[in-house]
């Protein structure tokens, strides 16, 4: 940067002497003339007129001569008088933006400045009136084109002429990289100032200069307490000599590589630093960077030392641990060949991983590993499967990370455990669970069975009934089709009531050799082909179940104690019949003489009542609970986020449990009608009004009921009777009447109680109905009346309704 703004001052003071020299023999000529003019007139001598040509053409000649070379001149010159232009050369026409010579002769030099820049100029030009010179100075050129330009100016003055010669020099562009280079500097000084490395420089062995981080690697606090010492002084007692060594390496290379010493702090701390330098050939100085690694190789020590560490741990682990890199073992513990069946590490190292994985889990594994290699990371590979020396395969569950070994972080660790064991355990236990849930679900099945059992069995009146529900159930339940019902008599006859005709010898050959009569109750015989059970005595026949082959189902208990429990409740039933029968008979015997009395109806339908009652209370406490325990269970498998199951299955499941609700909602129903609940706790009127509501639900006609003088109290029989009869209408008018309107009425007199019914259906005729108790209908209304010695009466013709009147004693 000096050599070339001495050039261009150089170039100035060349051209201001030039533009003078050529300015004064221009003007000496002209001179010349006057002074041999006023010698001549003065002297009064006579001049040869020829002379006065010679001195004309030799002045024009001069000036053409020297004006042309001001023309042709590339810096911009200019001559100001009175700070007015009287001269500009094409050069300076040019530089200030005008477009011909007249632009600018006569016009002020200070249209060509700033305003910022005037009076400088005008001091300026004075300056050169009173020194007739003046040097090199700045100037910024406003052109008339409006651009703002850069300019060194040299001036002189001429005392003839009175006016002020310049020449300028255009120095924008040095300008603007004397700039940019300023700004290099700068950004160079504060990156070296920022810099976390430490930076010192050294001129004819003592430091000139020291970085911020420099001064922390030393401790010094400021620059004045270590700027002027020896670079050299700073090395510890016993390192080599450093300073020799510079010079030696200077000398080769011209730098010296990076190199680790060990240093004295200024607070007295000895440090390890890794140092580098450089030598400046121009300016003959030193520039050292150094770096405190002191915390680098105290950790590479401690890395060291826990890498030993990690050795032994991994010798003495009690687990099989085993090193590998570039899918090659590098080292196995003893534990991880007593894992592998082997004794010797020879037999290991450098040899593949692959070699002992299983078929079944290399690809696996090779995946697995690729990404451990890949993300130096830790990474759990599951369980898979390896060959043991001697060819047995074993399950391992392993884990494997990406360590830093022996200086390399490459190195990778597997840690493998044997599951054999566990996973024959977990198959166990899983074998264990899925027993536990099929014998829950087959209990769940077997009570189902013996619900649906019971249910259809209710008022079942025909023994022959019984025995073919029983052995379809049993056909359901054991699902086979060799399901075979015998009775034999007392001369050993066998008769096939029911089900499959093909019974297998040994059965019925053993029971004849046992006996029929001499048969145990219930208890299941087997035989090698098949199984039979003595089910009970009726009309001194024995009634047997054949099974006519041998089912693994008999096998499991819960089977074989619901196959008990069925066959006693056929044999209570069996019971039950011969009772019945005989009541019937006897019902039977005084039908014809007259009408059954009045204590007995109101016996049939009390112990009716008690079936009723009983029933509901099972239905509530057995179906209905179990029912609305399987539907939340259900709704929970449905509702759980961690159970994946297709969205066609989950549409299935929530099918099954809409199903689930409307039977749980249809066995309420059911339980509702068996028993009216909270028919005496809340009385027959509100009974009744419930009644209507839910039976309006389910019909098509609507229901006026009007109740009086409901402050009555009623007995139990009174209150059940009067329900039922009205439970009774409202199903005769569901099925039969085809009415839009029925009217109900309730009221009652100091002794009897009143209930009127009143439709407009299709009415019917009123004949007597045959004494039977096989459904209720219009004869069961009219028994049921008669049990509680009423009174009632039927109104009716096709087309024109029905009205019913019935009376009753309070007491």
């Amino acid at each position: 940067m000096n050599i070339y703004v001495l050039l261009s001052l150089l170039e100035l003071i060349v051209s201001v002497a030039m533009v003078y020299m050529i300015y004064r023999c221009k003007q000496d000529a002209v001179d010349m003339h006057y002074r041999n003019c006023r010698y001549s007139q003065d002297k009064n001598v006579n001049v040869d007129p020829s002379c006065k040509p010679y001195l004309v053409d030799s002045f024009k000649e001069s000036y053409e001569r020297y004006g042309r070379l001001i023309d042709l001149y590339t810096q911009p010159m200019i001559v100001q008088r009175d700070e007015k232009f009287i001269f500009v050369n094409a050069a300076g026409v040019k530089w200030f933006g005008a477009d011909s010579l007249e632009d600018l002769i006569g016009r002020s030099i200070f249209d060509v400045l700033p305003p910022y820049e005037m009076a400088k100029a005008r001091s300026r030009i004075e300056y050169i009136v009173t020194h007739q010179y003046g040097h090199a100075i700045e100037y910024e050129i406003l052109t008339l084109k409006g651009q703002v330009i850069v300019g060194e100016v040299t001036g002189i003055y001429d005392e003839q002429t009175r006016a002020t010669i310049h020449v300028f020099h255009d120095i924008t562009e040095r300008k603007k990289m004397e700039r940019a280079l300023k700004e290099s500097v700068e950004r160079y000084r504060k990156l070296v100032e920022l810099s976390p490395v430490a930076i010192a420089v050294s001129k004819d062995g003592v430091l000139t200069y020291l970085n911020p981080s420099g001064l922390k690697v030393l401790g010094a606090k400021s620059l004045e307490g270590i700027i002027g010492t020896s670079p050299w002084e700073w090395v510890a007692a016993g390192e080599p000599n450093w300073a020799g060594m510079i010079r030696l390496e200077m000398q080769e290379s011209g730098y010296l590589s990076p190199k680790e010493l060990r240093i004295n702090r200024m607070d007295g701390q000895t440090i390890d630093v890794l140092v580098s330098a450089i030598y400046d050939n121009q300016s003959e100085m030193i520039e050292i960077v150094f770096e405190d690694i002191t915390e680098r190789k105290r950790v590479a020590k401690a890395l060291m030392e826990s890498e030993q560490l990690n050795r032994q741990i991994i010798e003495i682990s009690p687990v099989a641990m085993l090193l590998h890199k570039n899918y090659k073992y590098t080292y196995l513990n003893s534990e991880a060949l007593a894992l592998n069946g082997a004794t010797e590490l020879d037999e290991f190292v450098g040899r593949p991983i692959l070699d002992i994985i299983h078929e079944d889990s290399k690809s696996m594994v090779q995946e697995y590993l690729q990404e451990v290699y890949r993300e130096r990371g830790t990474i759990r590979l599951g369980e898979h499967r390896i060959v043991q020396k001697d060819g047995t395969v074993i399950d391992v569950e392993a884990i494997t990370a990406s360590i830093p070994f022996a200086g390399s972080d490459t190195e990778s660790v597997t840690i493998l455990r044997d599951i054999t064991e566990q996973k024959r355990e977990e198959k166990d236990r899983q074998y264990a669970d899925e027993m536990i849930r099929e014998s829950e679900d087959r209990y769940f099945r077997l009570q189902m069975s013996l619900d649906q059992f019971s249910s259809d069995l209710f008022g079942m009146v025909k023994i022959e009934d019984l025995n073919i529900r029983f052995v379809r159930e049993v056909c359901q339940v054991l699902e086979t089709d060799h399901i075979s019902f015998i009775d034999i008599d007392c001369h050993s006859n066998i008769t096939l009531k029911h089900g499959n005709p093909r019974i297998p010898v040994d059965i019925l050959l053993m029971i004849r050799e046992l006996g029929a009569e001499n048969l145990p109750i219930c208890q299941i015989m087997n035989t090698p082909t098949g199984h039979f059970v003595k089910i009970g005595e009726i009309h001194g026949k024995s009634c047997i179940l054949c099974v006519g082959e041998k089912t693994s189902y008999l096998h499991v208990k819960a089977v074989k104690v619901w196959l008990d429990t069925i066959s006693r409740y056929v044999n209570v039933l069996y019971d039950n019949f011969r009772v019945i029968e005989d009541l019937t008979r006897g019902l039977e015997r005084l039908a014809p003489q007259s009408c059954a009395p009045v204590w007995l109806l109101r016996l049939m339908f009390q112990l009716s009542e008690n079936e009723r009652k009983n029933l509901a209370q099972d239905l509530h406490d057995a179906a209905l609970q179990e029912q609305i325990i399987w539907y939340r269970r259900l709704d929970q498998l449905i509702s759980d986020p961690h159970i994946e199951m297709s969205n066609e299955s989950r549409e299935e499941l929530e099918r099954i449990k809409q199903g689930l609700l409307d039977v749980t909602y249809q066995i309420r129903i059911t339980c509702n009608e068996l028993r009216p609940p909270l028919l005496t706790e809340v009385g027959l009127k509100r009974s009744l009004e419930a009644l209507f509501e839910f039976t309006q639900l389910r019909s098509d006609y609507a229901i006026s009921f009007e109740c009086l003088d409901e402050g009555k109290v009623l007995s139990d029989d009174l209150l059940i009777g009067l329900y039922r009869i009205v439970q009774e209408m409202l199903a005769n008018a569901t099925k039969h009447s085809n009415a839009t309107e029925v009217f109900i009425k309730l009221f009652c007199d100091m002794e009897r109680i009143y209930l009127e019914y009143e439709d407009n259906g299709v009415g019917m005729k009123i004949v007597d109905t045959s004494p039977q108790f096989g459904s209720m209908g219009i004869y069961g209304i009219k028994e049921r009346v008669r049990s509680m010695d009423g009174e009632i009466e039927f109104v009716s013709s096709p087309d024109n309704g029905l009205c019913i009147y019935i009376s009753m004693p309070l007491d």
